[in-house]
């Protein structure tokens, strides 16, 4: 952040985005705000983004690039889940956006785990 906020100002600077980024966090408002700037030729009004309560304007330019993520996808958690000899009780699916995140539990239920799905703030045993 504090790398971030002394350059996205710059037009000579680049945000590179090497992952996916997710909805509702500032990856995801960078790039958006990014792609439209650029996509407007980079005319018009800067975008500003807000973060560290401050807002900064987003010129610099904005390049995603595929390739970089450590995430598993479903088929890899699958078979992770299938292969690994591990005696799973419950799983907690705390990580995505929502609309994947309830069709994995969905998946995962029709394989016969006991899957939740938290709410920010709940708690679950484990």
């Amino acid at each position: 952040m504090h790398h971030l906020r002394h350059k996205i100002h710059n037009s000579r600077n680049t945000v590179l985005i090497v992952g996916y980024m997710a909805q509702n966090t500032l990856g995801r408002r960078i790039l958006e705000l990014g792609e439209a700037y650029e996509a407007a030729g980079r005319k018009g009004e800067v975008p500003l983004v807000r973060f560290m309560n401050k807002e900064y304007p987003l010129k610099a330019r904005v390049v995603k690039i595929g390739g970089f993520s450590a995430h598993a996808d479903k088929d890899e958690m699958f078979r992770l889940l299938q292969e690994s000899n591990l005696q799973v009780n419950k799983i907690a699916l705390v990580h995505g956006e929502e609309d994947q995140i309830l069709g994995f539990e969905k998946d995962l239920k029709g394989k016969g785990y006991d899957v939740v799905v938290p709410q920010k703030g709940e708690t679950i045993q484990v």
